[in-house]
Parts: structure tokens; C-alpha cells; sequence
């Protein structure tokens, strides 16, 4: 969702564990591509400000629908817990900084035990 170069909409305040749908596009190679829900993974205090600035990155891990093999460095996510329409896997080795103008509207919520999986997934793929 582009909002150009104003201020975000009231009530857009972003949290870390919310799953939103963010624009990919353009993409090159393997990286995750399109408009698909992510995971916000930055932290509330880098969010509000971006919010509230209405400019700034986020960083996000993208979901993928196709969840035939999950790794390490995955966290399966049940749709039924999550809000997603689907079942998901959020790809850790996708990890990317997005400006707030790629952030949609909010689709779900990971829960804490999922968020430190994912934590556990990015540290991991990060060698941390």
C-alpha cells in the first residue's frame, strides 16, 4: 500500500508479532515477490516513530503459503492461530528492511511463544 510522501492513515500504529500485508515488488532473483502478509519483526519504539513520521523502514519477514518442507530457520504458523487464511511459514532467511510506505493493512497476530520461535529462526540464520 503506497502512501507516498504524507502521513499514514489515523490507527495505522504498527506492533512487532502483527501480520500485514506488505508490497515486495520490485524483487529480484529469490526474494519473496508480490504483495503478501508478513511479519512485522522491528521493534514498537522503531515502529511508533516511523509511524508517527510517516516515513522510515520496518522490518518484516515474509510468509509463504507453501509449507511442504520447513526448516530451521522456518516457523510454521496454523492459520487457525493466527489470523492468516492459510497455513504459513514465515522464511527467516528472507529478513528485510521495508520502507512503512509497503505496509498494508493488518491481516493477524503471531502469538508470543510463535514470536520467539521466529526470534530462535532469525537468530539462526543470522548466526547470533
Amino acid at each position: 500500500m503506497n502512501f507516498g510522501n504524507r502521513r499514514l492513515p489515523t490507527g495505522f500504529q504498527v506492533q512487532r508479532g502483527e501480520i500485514r500485508f506488505v508490497n515486495f515488488d520490485p524483487s529480484l532473483g529469490s526474494e519473496a515477490n508480490k504483495r503478501r502478509p508478513a511479519v512485522i519483526v522491528s521493534n514498537d519504539h522503531a515502529n511508533t516513530i516511523a509511524e508517527r513520521l510517516g516515513r522510515g523502514v520496518l522490518t518484516v519477514v515474509p510468509l509463504t503459503t507453501n509449507t511442504a518442507r520447513v526448516f530451521p530457520f522456518h516457523v510454521f504458523l496454523e492459520a487457525s492461530e493466527t489470523g492468516l487464511t492459510q497455513d504459513s511459514k514465515a522464511q527467516a532467511e528472507q529478513l528485510r528492511s521495508v520502507s512503512i510506505e509497503r505496509i498494508g493493512k493488518p491481516v493477524g497476530k503471531i502469538s508470543t511463544a510463535q514470536m520467539y520461535e521466529l526470534d530462535e529462526a532469525l537468530r539462526l540464520h543470522l548466526g547470533l
